[in-house]
């Protein structure tokens, strides 16, 4: 039990009883007035790409309280029931839906995501795992699963794609700015898969970790989240958060500072 809390402490924990850390003012505020937006904006619409890759569709489009500037529409997946732990999985399959991919969130955990057990410690006590770059760290399925990064769910996804023969591509988009982001892809219709920490929290190193097979230590940065960008205003960008809702807005400050702390990792399908 010991050891068991102790790796809780370092990961990323997704139960509910977590929520204070993000009843801040912002928080109830930007929600209350995105709420307001929300009933009387309407909505617009923007260009997308269809699946068949050769015409380009309407996407529908909700208006945001600024007036001049929109969120996709893009499917809600709630991740806290069947997957607490499993938010890049929940984040990819609402990118997937929205590219037109038909496929559900169990599909793509046990058909095409790379796992390894949950970090482990040795004889010393030094604990080791596989590099969330190489594989999901856990279950998803488990509260006590961990995470992982970008590169594992690009794979999956790639790998889902190319089984399905479809013209679709996982583009890595890592290093651009959430701005640039949201001018080249949210502009065009396309939601971008971003890492940050739940609920745009302060980002801490966690528990030191040492890579199977290379032997490099590294930190494990917590609490680490993943969600799916869909938009912005003049104060706050917008995303389908896999813990909290559909078009949830966080200050665009705080979820910067998030967003670099794990790397500046970002995904598209296009």
């Amino acid at each position: 039990m010991e050891r068991m809390e102790r790796v809780r402490e370092g990961h990323c924990r997704r139960r509910k009883r977590n929520r204070p850390l993000r009843l801040a003012a912002y928080g109830l505020a930007a929600a209350a007035l995105f709420t307001v937006g929300m009933l009387v904006g309407g909505t617009l619409s923007q260009t997308g790409r269809a699946e068949s890759g050769g015409l380009w569709e309407a996407q529908s489009l909700r208006a945001l309280p600024s007036g001049g500037q929109a969120a996709l529409d893009v499917e809600f997946i709630d991740q806290r029931e069947k997957y607490p732990t499993g938010c890049e999985s929940v984040t990819a399959v609402m990118a997937l839906r929205h590219a037109g991919v038909d496929i559900t969130v169990e599909e793509f955990i046990d058909g095409y995501l790379v796992r390894s057990p949950e970090p482990a410690p040795d004889s010393a006590g030094v604990y080791h795992s596989s590099h969330p770059r190489e594989a999901f760290l856990g279950d998803p399925y488990s509260e006590d699963g961990w995470g992982c990064y970008a590169p594992v769910i690009q794979k999956a996804a790639g790998e889902l794609l190319a089984q399905r023969q479809s013209s679709r591509q996982v583009r890595d988009l890592s290093g651009k700015t959430l701005e640039d982001l949201c001018r080249d892809y949210i502009d065009k219709g396309v939601p971008v898969m971003v890492w940050a920490t739940m609920w745009m929290s302060p980002a801490q190193n966690g528990m030191e970790l040492v890579a199977d097979g290379t032997g490099e230590r590294f930190d494990w940065i917590t609490p680490e989240h993943c969600l799916l960008l869909v938009g912005e205003d003049e104060a706050n960008y917008y995303f389908n958060d896999p813990l909290e809702g559909k078009a949830v807005p966080y200050p665009k400050a705080q979820t910067e500072a998030a967003y670099e702390a794990l790397g500046a990792q970002a995904l598209a399908i296009e």
